[in-house]
């Protein structure tokens, strides 16, 4: 007994001795909560539909031909997003596309279920399909968070269209969050007039390094000419990929309104989102650059 006593001990005195594999912190383990919580489904505009969790979006796009799931939310969204899809009365079955915004843990996590359970195509940027598959990006907080790898259909570039059922969507590639952050466009009839549809990819600069990212040595240039790009579109309504860049409590409310305009109907909230998430990438530039003097 004295013996393993006495070899118990040693074991824990090389255990302090040797070096430590440390564990990987999530960084993102208690917003992954907040981004989940259940949001009932609802009708945007037009043949679009909101599935997603409260947190983190996926939009529904209605044809005859089939629907489109414009991305996956969390690893553990994907059961929710079905169930939501199954509330409106449409079924995961009928998705013969997906679309991701960009290759993030929170947005593309559920993409490995979805494409199973419906058998669509999996449709993304040829610059975030390695990140897809892989299953884990490498640079930025994100890291920390792997998601299950989903295998890329159809690779996309800037300007490459898919269509289906009458509805056409054109992509729009603005690297900076993601090498291939992939906005979607698409033109919409509603009371008479073409409205501007844009699914957000994002350009937050999210916690990425912007100084010798060796991962990304481009990322600053990236961003500025993303947002040179985004700052010349005329956009009627934004669909963004986080619920807080659209006041989407406040377009619930709005909904709820009787007689009252679609909120999501808003030429004037997409310059505003940009000016600000401008201005802080500068900040944050500066802020780096600094710290690296």
């Amino acid at each position: 007994m004295k013996l393993q006593k006495i070899g118990l001990a040693l074991a824990g005195l090389i255990l302090l001795a040797s070096p430590v594999i440390a564990q990987e912190v999530d960084t993102f383990a208690a917003a992954r909560i907040g981004w989940n919580k259940p949001q009932k489904p609802f009708h945007v505009i037009g043949n679009i539909y909101y599935v997603g969790p409260a947190g983190v979006s996926a939009f529904l796009i209605v044809t005859p031909q089939g629907s489109i799931l414009t991305d996956g939310g969390l690893p553990e969204s994907a059961d929710q997003i079905e169930a939501n899809i199954k509330t409106l009365g449409f079924d995961i079955k009928d998705v013969k596309i997906l679309l991701n915004s960009h290759a993030h843990f929170d947005h593309a996590g559920g993409l490995a279920q979805l494409k199973r359970d419906s058998g669509a195509q999996m449709v993304a940027s040829a610059a975030d399909a390695p990140t897809l598959e892989k299953g884990r990006i490498d640079f930025g907080p994100s890291i920390t968070d792997p998601f299950p790898p989903v295998h890329v259909d159809r690779l996309v570039k800037d300007g490459d269209t898919i269509s289906l059922g009458g509805v056409r969507l054109t992509a729009m590639i603005t690297p900076g969050h993601t090498r291939g952050c992939t906005d979607w466009l698409m033109p919409l009839s509603e009371g008479g007039k073409v409205l501007n549809v844009l699914f957000f990819c994002s350009i937050t600069t999210g916690g990425n390094p912007l100084v010798n990212n060796t991962a990304y040595p481009t990322i600053a240039d990236d961003y500025r000419a993303s947002f040179r790009r985004l700052k010349a579109l005329s956009v009627d309504v934004l669909l963004a990929p986080h619920g807080d860049q659209m006041d989407l409590p406040g377009k619930l409310k709005a909904l709820q309104t009787p007689g009252a305009a679609n909120p999501f109907i808003d030429s004037s909230s997409f310059p505003k989102l940009i000016a600000n998430m401008e201005n802080q990438f500068e900040r944050e530039l500066a802020r780096q650059k600094a710290q690296k003097l």
